[in-house]
């Protein structure tokens, strides 16, 4: 007897520690908030960091956020992978514009509703919905409310009613119009008010009847890229083509564009970016030369150059889809130099270096006159 109760509690205790070991402990998340993320993205800066919206998406956070500068600017969208980390990025999107991007097989626009209804802001009036529609269905998104944080507070500008919005959609189409829905019930088509404004400045090449041509002249697209690529397009060397220096010895530049990596084995494939990058507002991302001018190509020293292609922009070729066989080889000297055609219009410049068995491309786009 005496043996079969101290088994018994032997048991017991035995139990009693299994049953302590299986309760699960309160767990401690340290994990960063995306506030944290994106401020360590910028280099722990003490700049203002304003993040007007985040949605999740395929696994991770699409961000946009803006780190306050001087000048005109306008919020970036971030993606923040499941680990935390900022892997893709925009730079350069417009405050004067809509703005998209493609990502993961999704057009993405993004914006500050508030911000794109200027002419509300003596008596600001809120946006309840954002809807772009398109020929075949009807994408809607509810804008934010307010700001999701304002890290370091110290500008003096107000950001009432920004509300940002950030909006992916199947596919990749220019929509038929873009329309906001004021709390007041008032319709609002942000997408032609745009053009509209800037109508005297669109090229020819767009002035299409084709919707998907005509109104992404609303549009300021720029390329989702990783970090890397952005360094390797901006901070490692300059990438451009550099014309005369007039008599001031102000340079002519047209500063090109990263549009993303490929191995070498896909050299006979032209970027998904490249179409988008035509068919959208190139303003403040264009440079004059004139017929038959010679210009230096510019590129980081330890690359090798792979080619340089350009192609004039017409009607009838932006309603086609561009192939790499569509622009022209040009051969660059033993000085670097290109000799640009004769025939006067826009023009889509396309670069590419090899750097350790990987292309790296660049866009821009020129005027010749």
């Amino acid at each position: 007897m005496k043996k079969l109760l101290g088994a018994l509690c032997i048991f017991i205790l035995l139990a009693g520690c299994s049953l302590e070991q299986s309760t699960p402990k309160e767990v401690i998340d340290d994990k960063k908030s995306i506030a944290d993320t994106i401020v360590e993205f910028y280099g722990n800066t003490s700049e203002p960091i304003i993040i007007y919206e985040q949605i999740s998406f395929e696994g991770g956070t699409l961000v946009l956020a803006d780190m306050l500068m001087e000048g005109e600017h306008y919020p970036e969208l971030h993606f923040v992978d499941d680990n935390n980390k900022v892997t893709y990025l925009t730079r350069g999107s417009y405050c004067w514009t809509l703005n998209y991007t493609q990502f993961k097989g999704r057009y993405i626009y993004f914006g500050l509703a508030g911000s794109e209804t200027r002419q509300y802001n003596a008596n600001p009036v809120p946006v309840e919905k954002v809807e772009a529609i398109f020929s075949d269905k009807t994408v809607s998104v509810l804008p934010s409310k307010k700001i999701v944080k304002y890290i370091n507070p110290k500008d003096s500008r107000l950001f009432d009613n920004s509300q940002g919005y950030i909006m992916p959609v199947e596919g990749r189409d220019i929509p038929r119009d873009l329309i906001f829905i004021f709390n007041s019930g008032e319709k609002k088509s942000i997408l032609k008010m745009h053009i509209e404004r800037s109508i005297d400045y669109m090229p020819d090449y767009l002035k299409s009847k084709k919707a998907e041509v005509y109104n992404s002249f609303a549009f300021t697209f720029t390329p989702m890229l990783t970090p890397i690529e952005w360094y390797k397009g901006y901070e490692a060397g300059e990438v451009c083509l550099e014309g005369k220096t007039d008599k001031n010895n102000n340079r002519n530049v047209l500063h090109l564009q990263p549009a993303g990596h490929m191995s070498l084995v896909d050299s006979f494939i032209l970027p998904q970016d490249i179409k988008p990058l035509y068919l959208s507002d190139n303003y403040r991302r264009i440079a004059s030369f004139s017929d038959d001018e010679t210009v230096v190509v510019k590129y980081p020293e330890k690359r090798e150059l792979m080619d340089c292609r350009i192609v004039r922009l017409t009607r009838e070729k932006v309603e086609k889809e561009i192939g790499l066989d569509t622009l022209t080889v040009i051969n660059t000297d033993a000085n670097g130099q290109i000799i640009l055609p004769k025939d006067k219009g826009y023009y889509l410049f396309l670069l590419r270096t090899n750097e350790d068995n990987n292309i790296q491309t660049y866009t821009g786009m020129l005027i010749i006159k």
